[in-house]
């Protein structure tokens, strides 16, 4: 009687499993530490629009809106360059206008220093 060997069957291995095996344990070690830098980065990301700015406290504009919308066009915007922008002051809030630039990257230069219940945004 010829018995015909049958080759041992492999297991069949998921994509997960399949991907790991082919990058190695290397592979897994630069994986990880990859996703570590990148969840670091993420989370600590956001560079100073205003390097050095400190804003007044909020008590001494809080209650003078003419004087928020000065401190705006005379300390903020200038050291805006890339936006063109306007405040005046109508009624209980600052208005900025973004004339020309990003509107959402202004937006959220000024709302790093000052409280977003003071200014209202409006497209130029």
């Amino acid at each position: 009687m010829n018995e015909e060997k049958r080759p041992a069957q492999q297991e069949k291995l998921t994509a997960g499993q399949a991907f790991v095996r082919s990058i190695r344990p290397a592979g897994c070690a630069l994986f990880l530490v990859l996703a570590v830098l990148v969840t670091a980065l993420c989370l600590t990301v956001g560079r100073d629009p205003i390097p050095g700015y400190q804003p007044p406290e909020r008590a001494s504009y809080e209650n003078d809106l003419p004087v928020l919308a000065q401190v705006l066009r005379e300390q903020v915007f200038p050291a805006l360059p890339d936006y063109e922008l306007t405040a005046e002051v109508t009624g209980d809030t600052v208005t900025v206008t973004v004339e020309q630039g990003n509107f959402a990257a202004a937006r959220s230069a000024i709302l790093r220093y000052f409280p977003e219940d003071l200014i209202t945004f409006e497209r130029g």
